[in-house]
């Protein structure tokens, strides 16, 4: 019987401190880039099993699809059964500068979901994502602060022009309305007319962004290179357990 009532004062003590129960999450994001506006938010706590890619490795087909096109669904899709999510938390892209809505989720000490992974496209670029990939959730109450790199998903030429069409193999950046400026049209520092860098090849694995090139007026690249370019970190994560 000594035995039962350890086990039973020992599940009493876990209940009381709440060591077994999902913490309450709330993230939100910031922009930190000049220009670059981040896509729909996916945010999802999930278990450690899962990462949504391995840098080094070629891009699967849902990390292609974000990083082209910014659509999370696919990745939605394959995340484990009983992860939690939140998508598009901030009811829309995020504009440079600006803070996310927070996401809510429940995860880490006491459930399956210990890892937090945060995805979006980088508009515009070719191929490029923000991403925190499966990190461990702090199983103290508190708030933790990230920064986050860029990623290149390596599925396409980084030739700075714009797409003809939208999508997944469809070369080129696309250049959405968020981008208008003030008078409704697309702002003039992006030229669509710009020729692109011929001599740009895809690079077929995933690996940190080295950022958008640009050039001067009437160069190469779509993007004035004063106002887009930018460099790693390119958002900040803060992420309050409760």
């Amino acid at each position: 019987m000594t035995g039962l009532k350890a086990a039973i004062a020992a599940s009493a003590l876990i209940a009381l401190h709440g060591a077994a129960q999902a913490a309450e999450l709330s993230i939100t994001v910031t922009n930190l880039t000049r220009a670059t506006w981040l896509t729909p938010l996916l945010v999802t706590a999930h278990p450690a099993a899962f990462k949504s890619f391995t840098a080094g490795t070629a891009a699967s087909v849902e990390i292609q699809q974000i990083g082209e096109a910014g659509n999370t669904a696919p990745m939605e899709a394959i995340l484990p059964a009983g992860s939690s999510k939140s998508v598009n938390p901030n009811n829309g892209p995020l504009k440079p500068g600006a803070t996310s809505l927070p996401a809510k989720l429940l995860g880490g000490a006491g459930t399956t979901n210990t890892q937090l992974s945060i995805l979006a496209m980088l508009v515009p670029t070719n191929d490029g994502f923000v991403a925190m990939n499966a990190i461990d959730i702090p199983t103290m109450p508190g708030s933790y602060v990230y920064m986050l790199n860029a990623y290149d998903a390596g599925t396409e030429a980084n030739d700075e022009k714009a797409a003809v069409a939208g999508g997944i193999n469809q070369p080129g950046m696309i250049f959405p309305p968020f981008l208008n400026d003030d008078s409704g049209k697309l702002t003039p520092t992006i030229n669509t007319h710009a020729a692109g860098f011929a001599n740009a090849t895809k690079e077929g694995y995933v690996h940190i962004h080295r950022g958008i090139l640009g050039s001067a007026p009437g160069g190469p690249s779509a993007l004035d290179n004063t106002v887009y370019r930018w460099l790693n970190p390119v958002a900040r994560v803060v992420l309050t357990v409760k």
